[in-house]
This record gives structure tokens, C-alpha cells and sequence, in this order.
């Protein structure tokens, strides 16, 4: 299957997301995880459950093109082989009811709940929509956290770990850690402690960087061990998928999978061994 073809929509009247060139990039890969995920797991368990933290309204437009791409919500929707339940989590109403309404008309028949408000404060909401598990009825979730920044508590991720559960992150570690770093590190910034689970983190960035790391290397690391601690698989930077910005060529955010189990990274290491790439539409 070529990925790099993405499913793209038309105007619609409703909101669209803009996004950089960039993120075409992350579609494709989040697209072909998505297929191997359900596909591969299709037979082994009794229900899959997909969870979008910041599914915005569905289709996001190409800064400076015509170019309408279908945002990761509705990328999901699209498998051969669909989720058995998604959970769409988004605290822009408007953005959300466009997605109810796109929904709809893509998957009318498609067991979708909806969450209205940001993910750390309705993690409570959103374990709710998830089956229970039981041990003659298997639940396996596979979650999709695509935040802007930094500004995203680990103890949600701690929360939704607590059932059979996959993630693929997106680190903004350039968009928003490294450019922001001067804020962050006064002591009455607590954004990073919580996005790392780790009050104490300013003195092991100061030595990091006196040895030579970078910041993206330190973040990363940093938070791979968190979900390391959480008894997830070691995840170093060289299996993050880097995007990279398509004028300056500079990574822009990792992509980072998490899984407690090997056949997971079988699939992701598919996605990390996928060469294609889309064709940059430059067309106004």
C-alpha cells in the first residue's frame, strides 16, 4: 500500500486545522501505524479501542496550498480493518463538533465517543468509554497523543496505562521545549516536571548539557525512561521518528512509540524502515 497517498476532502463549511507542509510527514506514518496496528491485531484480541487525545476537527489544511488532508481522527476511520470503538478527545468546541459531523458522514455506523474539553483534566471521562477487560474478553487501546507542546501531564498517560494500552507521541521538543526553554527553567514554571513526572528535572538538564547533550536528547530520553518506569520497552532517540521541517530541514517534533510488548515495535519498525514520502503540493 502506498501511504504517502493520503485521503484528502474538499471545503466543507465546517473548521479546518492549519498545519505545516511537515505534517503530511506524521499523517503517513500515523496512517500506516494505524493499519498495521488493527490489521495485526485484528484476530488476537476480542476489542480494539482507538484513543485520539487531540483530535481537532478532522481534516487540516496545508499552510499556503488548497491542500484539505484528513487529520488523524478520520485517518483512523478509513482502515480495512476499523477499530471496534474511538474516543475522540478535544477541548476546541467548534473543532469538535466539526468532527461529530465528519464522522458521521465518513462512518455513520462507527461506535464513536466524544469527550468535550482537554484530555489531563477528562482522563476519568475517557477510561470510561474504554471496555473493561476481562479474562474472556480481551481489550487492547491504542492511543494517539498529538499536543502542540509540552503541555500534557505524564499522569495521564500513567491513567490510561493502566489498561492494555499502545501510544504513539508526538514530542514537541523543538516547537515548544527548546524555544521556551528560558520560562521553563524558572523555578515557578512547572510545565516540564509535569510533562516528565519529575520535579527535580532542571539539575539533570544542567548536567546533561555540561556534557554536551542537547536538549531534544536530554527531553526525549528523559521522557522514554519515564515510560520505562511505567514497564514499557526501552525506546532510545534513534527509534523516535524525527519531522523534520521542509525549508530548514531542523526536526521539528519526534514521533515516539510505546508499547509493553515486541510485536508492537514489529509494526513500528515497519513505519521506521518506510521510505516514502509525499510529494510537497505547493499549489495556492
Amino acid at each position: 500500500m502506498d501511504y504517502t497517498q493520503l485521503p484528502r476532502s474538499q471545503e466543507d463549511g465546517l473548521p479546518i486545522m492549519k498545519v505545516g507542509a511537515w505534517a503530511r510527514k506524521k499523517y503517513v506514518r500515523v496512517w500506516m501505524y494505524d493499519h498495521l496496528f488493527a490489521t495485526g491485531m485484528k484476530r488476537k484480541w476480542d476489542e480494539r479501542v482507538y484513543v485520539d487525545l487531540f483530535a481537532g476537527p478532522g481534516l487540516s489544511r496545508i499552510r499556503r496550498t488548497s491542500d484539505v488532508l484528513y487529520g488523524s481522527p478520520l485517518l483512523a476511520l478509513t482502515l480495512p480493518d476499523r477499530f471496534d470503538r474511538y474516543v475522540f478527545c478535544e477541548k476546541n468546541v467548534p473543532y469538535l463538533e466539526a468532527l461529530k459531523a465528519r464522522v458521521a458522514q465518513l462512518a455513520p455506523a462507527v461506535d464513536a465517543r466524544y469527550v468535550a474539553g482537554g484530555a489531563d483534566e477528562n482522563v476519568g471521562e475517557i477510561l470510561g468509554h474504554i471496555p473493561a477487560a476481562s479474562p474472556t474478553h480481551k481489550v487492547l487501546t491504542f492511543v494517539f497523543v498529538d499536543p502542540f507542546s509540552v503541555d500534557f501531564r505524564f499522569e495521564t498517560i500513567r491513567q490510561l496505562a493502566k489498561r492494555f494500552t499502545d501510544f504513539l507521541l508526538v514530542l514537541a521538543l523543538q516547537m515548544d521545549a527548546k524555544r521556551n526553554l528560558e520560562s521553563y527553567l524558572k523555578p515557578s514554571n512547572d510545565r516540564i516536571a509535569n510533562f516528565l513526572d519529575d520535579p527535580d528535572w532542571r539539575p539533570k538538564w544542567r548536567e546533561a548539557k555540561r556534557r554536551g547533550r542537547s536538549l531534544t536528547w536530554f527531553l526525549a530520553t528523559e521522557y522514554a525512561g519515564a515510560m520505562e518506569r511505567l514497564g514499557f520497552l526501552r525506546t532510545p532517540l534513534e527509534r523516535m521518528y524525527p519531522v523534520k521541517s521542509d525549508n530548514k530541514r531542523l526536526p521539528l517534533y519526534y514521533l515516539a512509540f510505546f508499547s509493553r510488548n515486541e510485536l508492537g515495535y514489529t509494526f513500528w519498525d515497519e513505519v521506521l524502515k518506510y521510505t516514502g514520502d509525499p510529494e510537497l503540493d505547493l499549489r495556492s
